[in-house]
Formats: structure tokens, C-alpha cells, sequence
């Protein structure tokens, strides 16, 4: 049996099959929640609500491109502020921000676990009082019960956390919402999904790379093809698989995972530095592992022969994201260990065991 740590979750014959079962413990109008295929396109939803505003957004300069795209395609004007090395808001740059520009709307990312504190909370109620429009992103933070009052809109991405090809939700706590439900699943994004992570889990079964490879092609296809936002409900599919996992299962690992790497990779030694720094401040089941790492690209190569694939959470897509000196260090040094339901304390050990060995020479 193939073990690869970091790829696309696989699918499985008996997940195929089972997934047809007439299972359905989603209720639609819990939180006043709506299930999408894509957050994108939640997020894409929000903004045509708010169409005739004066399109406004402010965003986390470290952020996705997929959060960018959404008020791009509708011809919004965004501007970015700074996030910490720490990955926190930069209170100060956030308020100066909103007093100049005046935003219809401000998009927010706790990271990796790290739900907002209370300086962020503050600064964000401030700016709320002006009549702006809050959204958290809390597709790094999936699993939180916290719904601080001051945002309008949730919406996050289960799809990164689950093996499900899609699958995403905007909650709204406004008590006329008028944005619906889509009615239509987007079926060819939704079949290649699939294709690519059967082919994935046949490759694990068979340890024939050349079935991986074209898993690697279909999963690229599939990927271009959401590029065009289109609201798309979430597939009965993945709604099937996500109503029978075991979620409590799955933060605990995630849980373990994480604080098994925080406390063994050696960040005393030069060319590591942990994102956080203090584990009591990861408060709800992180999506990753981030650190920074000189010569990073290094580091994924040693990782990468012992098919340990590390994620670069983000790739810069558009230059106007390195605002400062500090954004462009994120994006250069950081770095993701996967740390999901898939992988045990021996994994994460020999995760931190050849990170150390990169940089103890």
C-alpha cells in the first residue's frame, strides 16, 4: 500500500457506492445557512448582493487568490491590509485603512487554527460601527463554534478538510437574507473531482504512478474549470460523505497532529521560526501546520523524496498582495504541514525528524 503525506484525499470503491445512500442530516436553515460547491462562490454571492454599493472590499494582504477573484469578476475595487508575522491583524494599518477608503465590506481570515482575539475584535467592532459589512472567512478554522455578533456573513470550504470534491457554506445572521439557495450542482467540475480522487485512492491501492499522474491531470482540469464563478450548490455527493464522518474524530487527530510537530521540530536551530509561537493560542482544529523556513524550496525537495508533499499556503498570483516587506516574508518562507485525519504520530514524526535534519546540519 502506497502512503503519501499531502495529497488529495482518495476515494474509495466502497465510498463510491455508499455515497448514493439517501443520507441527509443537513438542515438548510440552521444559522441561515446555505451550501455552495465553492466558497468562492459564497463569497461571490455576498458581493451581488451588494452590487449597487460603491464596491469597496478590503482583504488580508495574505490571503487566497480564490478570495480575490470573487469581488474581481464583479468589478469591485480591493484593497489590501497587513497581517503579522504572527498572523494577526495589524489593528493600526486595518482602521487607517477603513478611515481612508471608506470600505462596503471587509474580509477577514483567522489562520490556521487561531480564532481572533480580542484586539482584533475591538478594532473590527470600531469600523463595524460605520455601517461596513463584515465577512470571516473561516475556512482555516472549519470546525469553530464561535460566530462572534459583529460579522454579517461566515462562509468556509469543507472540501479541504474532507475526502468530498466540494462543499462550502455562508451562514448570514441578517434576518432577511435575501441571497438563495442554488438549485444545480455543477457536474462536470464535480465528476472530475471525483475521477481525480478515485484515481488517487487506486494509486495508493497499486502504487502505479502513471495512474497518479493522470489523478494529478483530472484534479488541474477540474480546478481550471471553477476558475469562472457560477453558483453551484453542493453535490448530494459530498453532502452524503460529510453527513457519516466522524468530526469529533478527526479534530482530535488534527489537535494531536499539531501539537506533536509544535513541540519536535527544533525552531532553536537557525532557519525555522514557528507562525505561532504560543500553542495556547490555537483554540479550534487547524486546516495545516505553518512555519517559516529559509530555503524553502530546499526543504520541500528533502520532504518531497520521502513523498511528504508540503503546500506553499499561498502562491502570489497577483504582486499587489506584497504590500510591505513583512507580506513578502510570508509568502516566501511559509510553509504547511498536513496534519489531518489521514496521518498518525509516526508520520508527524518523521515529518519533524527530517525538517530538523535539514536545518541541524
Amino acid at each position: 500500500m502506497k502512503k503519501d503525506i499531502g495529497s488529495i484525499f482518495p476515494l474509495t470503491a466502497t465510498d463510491l457506492s455508499s455515497s448514493k445512500d439517501d443520507v441527509n442530516i443537513f438542515k438548510e436553515t440552521i444559522y441561515n445557512r446555505i451550501y455552495f460547491s465553492l466558497c468562492r462562490e459564497a463569497i461571490y454571492a455576498v458581493a451581488k448582493k451588494y452590487e449597487k454599493s460603491k464596491r469597496v472590499v478590503l482583504i488580508p494582504a495574505y490571503t487566497c487568490q480564490t478570495v480575490i477573484e470573487p469581488f474581481e469578476q464583479q468589478g469591485w475595487t480591493y484593497y489590501f491590509y497587513d497581517i503579522k508575522k504572527n498572523l494577526r491583524i495589524d489593528a493600526h494599518n486595518l482602521l487607517s485603512l477603513a478611515n481612508i477608503y471608506h470600505p462596503t465590506m471587509i474580509v477577514v481570515h483567522p489562520y490556521y487554527g487561531m480564532e481572533l482575539n480580542l484586539d482584533e475584535l475591538k478594532v473590527l467592532y470600531k469600523i463595524k460601527q460605520s455601517g461596513c459589512i463584515l465577512l470571516e472567512d473561516l475556512t482555516q478554522c472549519i470546525y469553530t463554534d464561535k460566530r462572534p455578533d459583529i460579522f454579517d456573513y461566515f462562509v468556509g470550504s469543507s472540501r479541504k478538510w474532507l475526502k468530498i470534491p466540494d462543499g462550502a457554506f455562508l451562514e448570514s445572521t441578517l434576518p432577511n437574507e435575501s441571497i438563495e439557495q442554488p438549485m444545480i450542482e455543477n457536474a462536470s467540475f464535480i465528476q472530475k473531482q471525483i475521477d481525480a480522487m478515485y484515481l488517487r485512492g487506486k494509486y495508493f491501492e497499486l502504487g502505479d504512478e502513471e495512474i497518479k499522474s493522470i489523478s494529478i491531470r483530472i484534479s488541474k482540469e477540474a480546478a481550471a474549470a471553477a476558475n469562472n464563478i457560477k453558483c453551484h450548490k453542493m453535490a448530494n455527493f459530498s453532502k452524503n460523505i460529510l453527513a457519516k464522518g466522524d468530526i469529533s474524530k478527526y479534530v482530535e487527530k488534527r489537535f494531536s497532529n499539531y501539537k506533536y510537530l509544535f513541540k519536535h521540530i527544533n525552531a532553536c536551530v537557525g532557519g525555522i521560526e514557528l507562525a505561532c509561537s504560543c500553542l495556547e493560542e490555537v483554540t479550534t482544529a487547524p486546516l495545516y501546520f505553518p512555519f517559516y523556513a529559509e530555503d524553502r524550496a530546499n526543504l520541500q525537495k528533502a520532504l518531497a523524496k520521502e513523498h511528504i508533499y508540503a503546500p506553499v499556503l499561498w502562491p502570489v498570483n497577483t504582486d499587489k498582495v506584497l504590500i510591505n516587506e513583512n507580506i513578502k516574508y510570508i509568502y516566501s518562507h511559509i510553509l504547511a504541514i498536513p496534519i489531518d485525519q489521514r496521518y498518525n504520530l509516526d508520520d508527524m514524526c518523521k515529518i519533524s525528524d527530517i525538517i530538523n535534519s535539514v536545518y541541524e546540519k
